[in-house]
């Protein structure tokens, strides 16, 4: 999956641009620090609009916590800000820890924080976030992996990697930033890039995170008989897991996947058999029946 992730350096984004040109998720800066008056200016109108426009939404939050105490405090800040879209963000919500983070303890505290210090802050957010039911990751780059924190220590969350060559050699990542300078319609400048690893959206219902429901695997708009003209197409839309349909009867119609869009997939169903011929539609991996469909 291709997607970016925007702060209040993007300025105002056309979030229907973006989606067309086919972006499908969003990662949206919540904040920094230890204040609700630090949310990023942009992110109530970044997550309504990339949400109303159909893409998959997850957030980030600017670590500066020097110790485990300051960072939980900053987990229950960023849980007020993402508290209006409990249930509709799809994607992790990732502690961002790197050189500037360090910078700004070092000029707090005097010296460097320990790689063992840096585990614990990371670690103390993430339990913290995790407890109020949110899905938990870390946002840093390939040198903090490798040199500065301890990832045996965080390997229950969710890694975000910056590393720009291509693919990632890191089996730990479920997402990869591949670039600072990319171009994407709907925004002015540069913006960055990202490729998904894993499927977020699937995952987290699955778990029940995010305020996400892991009760309904996928819901169709289309559930009683419907009646569809010869050489006509009927559309249907299914929401959650991206399913496959297929006819019970062959030569009746013909299911053509159309696009996804967000946690949609609609499928055009062409009734190209005889008129009176019906059948049921079902799911690819087995299921009960989704709905009929009639020639007419």
């Amino acid at each position: 999956m291709k997607g970016i992730d925007v702060s209040y350096y993007q300025g105002k984004i056309d979030w229907n641009a973006v989606r067309q040109s086919g972006i499908e998720f969003a990662i949206l800066r919540a904040g920094f620090g230890s204040s609700a008056a630090q949310k990023d200016a942009t992110f109530d109108t970044n997550a309504k609009k990339a949400t109303a426009a159909g893409l998959n939404v997850g957030a980030y939050w600017f670590s500066y916590a020097a110790t485990p105490d300051e960072a939980r405090l900053e987990a229950r800040i960023c849980r007020d800000v993402l508290a209006p879209y409990w249930g509709k963000f799809t994607y992790p919500i990732y502690y961002d820890y790197e050189y500037d983070t360090e910078r700004y303890v070092k000029s707090k505290t005097g010296r460097d924080p320990t790689r063992e210090e840096r585990t614990a802050v990371i670690a103390a957010f993430l339990t913290e976030l995790e407890s109020f039911g949110w899905r938990g990751g870390v946002y840093t780059n390939r040198d903090y992996v490798q040199n500065r924190l301890n990832m045996a220590q965080l390997a229950g969350y969710e890694l975000w990697i910056a590393d720009y060559s291509n693919p990632t050699t890191d089996p730990r990542a479920g997402m990869q930033q591949t670039s600072s300078t990319g171009k994407v319609s709907g925004i002015a400048g540069n913006v960055d890039m990202n490729t998904g690893l894993r499927d977020y959206p699937a995952l987290l219902r699955a778990a029940g995170k995010n305020g996400l429901s892991s009760a309904v695997d996928w819901v169709s708009d289309t559930t009683s008989t419907v009646e569809i003209a010869r050489y006509a197409v009927y559309t249907v839309k299914i929401t959650g897991r991206d399913i496959a349909v297929i006819p019970g009867t062959p030569g009746v119609v013909w299911p053509i996947r159309c696009r996804r869009e967000g946690e949609s997939t609609f499928w055009h169903i062409a009734a190209v058999g005889e008129p009176g011929t019906e059948t049921g539609l079902y799911p690819a991996g087995g299921g009960s029946k989704i709905f009929t469909a009639r020639v007419k």
